[in-house]
């Protein structure tokens, strides 16, 4: 997980400097890698989806979206430990400050830097999609909804982790530079308006990646929508969005029934509703995640407060979770991405795909949204179909209290060590320092938000620490 921050690419040449909130002070991004002018990247149907491509792939490939977005996640919540030595321990222990020049502080900023890289590439597709004369219609809304998408995905976890951040919206480094922080409510705002147009613009199948799920769909914007009115609390339209999903979009989403459950993040995976590319290329068949947690040297390991809340019956417990050692010790490695190399790929003849969005998470969004609108029937009922599927025992709760804990401990189960779910759980529940303060003696109220960057603070005046960190 130790951060090696790359020259940051941006297809065609689209800027020399990276025009935001003082992040262009933290890494510079090289001149272009083509010979292709800013000018002409919008010029063309193929240039523009060129453009569209790298944005994607420099992004997924970021060291924030390929691991450190799920590893520091479910370190700093009650998941995950590292046992090879005290390197994060300012992770399991809550205490990381904005100043410290550690490897564990240097990748929180690396979360900020990658994620506001994103968002440039993203805003330079929708500002040069949106100016051009040249591309057919059907190319320019392809490229404006499937970067609205990511721009909101981005700024949904920069939120999410952060609070109050600079709401970015253009590539004017003269307008960017010394950008203020917006309110939670206000960039919500934004991200539910761009997730509304490219779910009314994007297509309704996979037609754009082949044999992939990695191009971006209308029921990927409902799902992450879903999403964010849940976060929100706007229970009726949390449950309207999920109900896209999982209704709408008739046989194309199908949950992995238990006796497969180690297929459920393979490529193009029926449970998949968005996917990155793989690590590496479109052939090498193995993930970023893959490679981290599963080998006999992995230092990672799921605590032993993860590992024991699973029923005997649950497959997760057996599918997910991989039981080794490292150095004597007992490791419980996160298993859901198991091929480590190109080499595993090749010999298992299956490929595996990093998995961001995916059904599972549809049918516990709608419980959750239904149980806040008293619907407890149908709340049990939706999360009976993630139970069941993994071989628990169905819900058999009438009461709303007890039916709230088993929802939060089935989103814990089905989605450990995925993307920051069970951090950012914990904290929009309000629930996060009563949990972890049982749990960590060091635990503090202000560690629920991660510090800004020292440095990105340092450079603009108007970019104001988070609270209790300075």
């Amino acid at each position: 997980m130790l951060r090696k921050i790359n020259s940051i690419k941006i297809i065609a040449g689209l800027t020399a400097t990276l025009a935001m909130t003082g992040c262009e002070k933290l890494i510079d991004i090289p001149a272009p890698v083509t010979e292709i002018s800013s000018a002409r990247v919008f010029t063309s149907d193929k240039l523009a989806l060129s453009a569209l491509s790298g944005a994607f792939s420099s992004t997924f490939g970021s060291q924030t979206l390929a691991v450190n977005l799920t590893s520091i996640t479910s370190l700093v919540s009650d998941d995950m430990s590292f046992l090879a030595n005290t390197n994060y321990d300012e992770f399991t222990k809550n205490t990381y400050a904005p100043g410290s020049s550690t490897s564990a502080v240097s990748n929180l900023n690396g979360i900020w830097i990658d994620l506001y890289a994103g968002i440039y590439r993203f805003n330079s597709n929708i500002e040069g999609a949106a100016e051009s004369t040249a591309l057919t219609d059907a190319v320019k809304q392809r490229v404006i909804a499937e970067s609205k998408f990511m721009r909101a995905y981005c700024y949904f976890y920069l939120v999410n982790l952060y609070g109050e951040v600079p709401l970015i919206l253009e590539t004017d480094v003269s307008k960017t530079a010394l950008a203020p922080k917006n309110s939670i409510a206000s960039i919500n705002t934004q991200i539910i308006a761009d997730l509304q147009e490219a779910r009314d613009r994007l297509p309704a199948d996979y037609s754009a990646s082949p044999g992939f799920r990695t191009s971006v769909t209308r029921w990927a914007a409902s799902a992450l929508l879903a999403r964010v009115y849940l976060y929100n609390k706007q229970w009726a339209l949390a449950e309207q969005e999920a109900s896209k999903v999982i209704d709408d979009a008739g046989t194309l989403y199908v949950m992995t029934p238990a006796a497969t459950l180690e297929n459920t993040f393979l490529k193009a995976s029926t449970e998949a509703i968005f996917q990155f590319g793989p690590y590496l290329s479109i052939t090498s068949g193995y993930t970023y995640e893959g490679s981290t947690f599963v080998s006999n040297t992995s230092q990672y390991s799921l605590t032993e407060d993860l590992a024991g809340i699973f029923d005997v019956t649950d497959a997760r417990r057996t599918k997910w979770i991989k039981d080794t050692t490292f150095s004597g010790v007992l490791n419980h490695q996160s298993y859901k991405y198991r091929l480590a190399s190109i080499a595993a790929a090749t010999a298992a003849g299956k490929q595996e795909a990093p998995t961001a969005l995916r059904l599972a998470e549809q049918y516990l969004i709608r419980a959750e949204a239904r149980l806040n609108q008293q619907k407890l029937s149908e709340a049990r009922t939706d999360l009976n179909v993630v139970r069941v599927r993994a071989n628990t025992a169905a819900s058999m709760a009438t009461a709303e209290n007890v039916l709230r804990l088993e929802i939060e401990d089935e989103n814990r189960r089905e989605f450990f060590n995925e993307y920051g779910h069970r951090w950012m759980d914990l904290r929009r529940t309000g629930r996060i320092n009563t949990v972890l303060g049982a749990k960590k003696s060091t635990w503090q109220a202000r560690a629920a938000y991660f510090p800004l960057p020292q440095a990105a603070v340092d450079a603009n005046p108007n970019l104001i620490q988070n609270p209790d960190y300075n």
